[in-house]
């Protein structure tokens, strides 16, 4: 019987309207729960994902005008490789001030010459509880903004200017072979930022640029969970019509939703002592770290989709010694406002209480730091019609573009979440973000530009 109940229902997804969608969508949900959670979850991916694409508003064909800025696009590739592999090359590690001070540069000059009016947002010096020695002041570089002055809908397009990737990271050099090019933030994002550039160039080039509102705000600390830049975000998101931002488009995806994201910082504090004449008189910080992080840990939760990370640890001083201090950085990722409120309510409570030693120890104590930096990112019928209107003008190009949901985070969720539509995977196609496997296709760099390049075009216009 639950079979045709979802038959039932199947056909009237296939029938509904947009408005009526998800709607049918999630009557499936309630009546798969007691279904195996992967066959659920394999029906709902196959036939929402289907239908989204269905949905597409269908779009007119390029104009004589559009088609001028894809022919110049086809031009481009190499001045867009050029510029790739030239920020590439400059390391713009977050914390890296200096290097992410050079990528701003180069950005602001650029748009300056295509007419936008280019100034700079002040960075922030975030403390950080840390362990002696350890030092986790957050320095960071200021923030680039471009204001483009016309009419018509009001654009925002985002990026960011930093890397996961220290000054130290053996993981520095821009390569090529074939299609395919290597190096830290070719995808993460600095593929993004020489397509979002030279969509704007191929507008500028064309006499396309001069009516357009847009404003283009490319930040320091993206990587970091954008904490000096989310209000500068959030100030310019109540200002425009439409948001676009330009991370990875993966394997040629568009990002429909997003976890929301949180951090912490722990730092446990023990009593040094000599690890053989005198252990009995030391407290030991790993240890009672050690005992949190199980804790931490087991907040995962994957069948509501709640997952921690304690992603970096330091501590001690010496082999020898009881360690007087320990810290860690942890990651949440979750996918609905209230569980991230929980999880960090969790956190504090596990933080403020003592697990290897007696609870009144006076010589083991806890500080501490989080924030939910990111909230969830959920669709909205603005972003459907945002993403599907993309997808049609992929089409018109000749670009099959698929639909995703995605743990990750961008500044994409925190511009919806204060109500500007925003669309977040527009950047060049690439994998292994984050890691010495980073890659890029390279002939994605022009058909992305030219896929933003009408877009703009045709939000602009609305």
């Amino acid at each position: 019987m639950l079979f045709y109940l979802l038959i039932e229902d199947f056909m009237m997804i296939r029938n509904a309207r947009a408005e009526d969608l998800y709607r049918a969508i999630f009557r499936i949900i309630s009546r798969t729960k007691s279904f195996n959670t992967f066959l659920s979850t394999a029906f709902l991916t196959c036939f929402a994902g289907s239908m989204a694409i269905a949905q597409s508003p269908a779009e007119p064909t390029l104009t004589s005008d559009e088609l001028r800025l894809t022919s110049w696009l086809d031009t481009q590739e190499k001045d867009m490789l050029d510029m790739l592999e030239r920020i590439t090359n400059i390391n713009s590690g977050s914390l890296n001030k200096a290097g992410v001070n050079q990528i701003a540069t180069i950005f602001s000059n650029e748009l300056s010459q295509l007419g936008f009016q280019v100034s700079t947002l002040p960075g922030e010096i975030i403390d950080m509880p840390s362990c002696p020695g350890s030092d986790y002041t957050l320095d960071l570089a200021d923030h680039v903004i471009a204001s483009h002055g016309g009419s018509g809908s009001k654009l925002l397009l985002m990026g960011h200017l930093d890397t996961v990737f220290p000054t130290d990271s053996p993981f520095q050099q821009f390569r090529r072979e074939g299609d395919t090019m290597y190096g830290p933030g070719v995808s993460d994002m600095k593929g993004g930022l020489v397509v979002m550039l030279y969509a704007l160039k191929a507008l500028h080039a064309n006499g396309k640029l001069q009516d357009q509102a847009i404003t283009v705000l490319l930040n320091s600390d993206e990587e970091l969970g954008s904490l000096s830049s989310r209000k500068y975000l959030e100030e310019q998101a109540v200002l425009h019509d439409w948001g676009l931002v330009y991370e990875a488009s993966g394997n040629n995806r568009l990002i429909r939703e997003r976890k929301g994201l949180g951090q912490a910082r722990l730092v446990v504090h023990g009593k040094a002592s000599h690890a053989g004449g005198a252990h009995k008189l030391g407290k030991s910080a790993i240890k009672e770290l050690a005992y949190k992080i199980i804790k931490i840990e087991n907040i995962t939760n994957y069948e509501t989709g709640v997952t921690v990370n304690v992603g970096v640890i330091n501590g001690g001083e010496a082999r020898n010694t009881i360690a007087p201090c320990a810290e860690a950085l942890i990651d949440l990722r979750y996918p609905e406002p209230q569980q991230g409120l929980d999880a960090i309510a969790q956190f504090e409570e596990i933080f403020s209480k003592v697990y290897s030693y007696p609870e009144d120890s006076e010589e083991i104590s806890s500080e501490s730091w989080s924030n939910l930096h990111r909230p969830a990112k959920i669709a909205t019928p603005e972003s459907d019609y945002l993403l599907n209107k993309t997808i049609a003008i992929g089409q018109l190009l000749g670009q099959n573009l698929g639909i995703a949901n995605s743990g990750g985070g961008t500044d994409g969720s925190l511009t919806q979440a204060v109500g500007l539509p925003t669309l977040d995977s527009l950047g060049s196609a690439g994998s292994g973000a984050h890691s010495d496997r980073e890659q890029g296709r390279v002939s994605s760099l022009v058909e992305r530009a030219k896929l933003s390049a009408v877009l703009i075009t045709r939000l602009a216009a609305e």
